[in-house]
């Protein structure tokens, strides 16, 4: 079976259209139609639905596409670490939740690669999720991430430290430098919807008080900090981000922290890897390295 069909498979499901499919991939529609069409032959099952409305993947295409995603991102750590070996250098996969990977974890390889300047470093931004399921199956040496699970085996999560979680608003917004779990229901919000475990740790602490998250006026959810900082900088609005996502802007006194009284939502981090016996040098060494150093390492 050619890796290319399931590279193209991935595409047609994620932007659940041929056509799409077919420009991401820089092939002809028909080509494309006609390779999912010969892999289904291959596997024996239908994988797509196709429909006025676009593509739907089947129970069996649901299958192919974890298994499909996994396959491709082993080959390419293969071919990855084949030329990095004929460079006579060592290779090190790191993966970050998304907050992490965007502040925090480009640091930590600057300083480690000043420590181990021969090693070759890579970084991902992944869910929590998809970062122990890649540290488990191989894909990844060393994983960052804010939750434990307790079921992935041969896995060892040791405790960093902890993110500080902020309240901002733009410096010269007519908002008071303290203010009480209540008042976060009269002013607007902005929700980051890939830090959920701020969310989620606001939520327990407004249940406290009766009220739910939804009770929130939240203006818009975007999907990246970088988008929920220039919204509180352009006034839009407050919002709750890692501290070390804002440092910059706070120095720069373009905005300001709110205090909330009552309510701390830190949260750990973890680093997450397997047993130091099942992993290489490379990734053994620097994992020492960060355990001895822990959250000094972030910036």
């Amino acid at each position: 079976m050619h890796l290319d069909a399931m590279r193209y498979f991935l595409m047609v499901s994620e932007e659940r259209s041929i056509s799409k499919g077919a420009a991401r991939a820089h092939i002809s529609q028909s080509a494309l139609s006609q390779t999912i069409q010969k892999l289904e032959e291959d596997l024996g099952y239908p994988l797509m639905v196709r429909s006025n409305r676009g593509i739907s993947l089947t129970g069996a295409g649901e299958i192919v596409r974890k298994y499909a995603e996994t396959i491709t991102r082993g080959y390419d750590r293969m071919l990855e670490e084949l030329t990095l070996s004929s460079e006579t250098q060592h290779f090190v996969s790191i993966s970050g939740t998304y907050s992490l990977a965007a502040y925090s974890l480009p640091c930590m390889l600057y300083k480690i690669k000043k420590v181990f300047p021969k090693y070759q470093y890579s970084l991902d931004a992944k869910d929590a999720e998809d970062i122990i399921r890649d540290v488990r199956e191989g894909l990844t040496d060393l994983g960052f991430v804010d939750v434990v699970n307790e079921d992935a085996e041969n896995l060892v999560y040791s405790l960093l430290g902890k993110e500080r979680v902020v309240l901002i608003v733009k410096a010269d917004a007519p908002v008071a430098d303290a203010i009480a779990v209540k008042d976060l229901f009269d002013v607007e919000m902005i929700m980051c919807t890939m830090n959920r475990k701020t969310c989620d740790h606001l939520g327990q602490v407004l249940n406290t008080v009766d009220r739910r998250l939804e009770n929130l006026n939240v203006i818009f959810y975007a999907d990246s900090l970088s988008a929920v900082k220039s919204s509180v900088l352009n006034g839009y609005g407050m919002a709750f981000v890692p501290y070390e996502s804002i440092k910059h802007e706070l120095y720069e006194k373009l905005i300001k922290l709110v205090t909330v009284a009552d309510i701390n939502l830190d949260y750990d981090i973890y680093m997450v890897s397997k047993k130091p016996k099942g992993m290489s040098l490379p990734a053994r060494m620097s994992r020492d390295y960060l355990l001895e150093v822990g959250v000094k390492s972030f910036c």
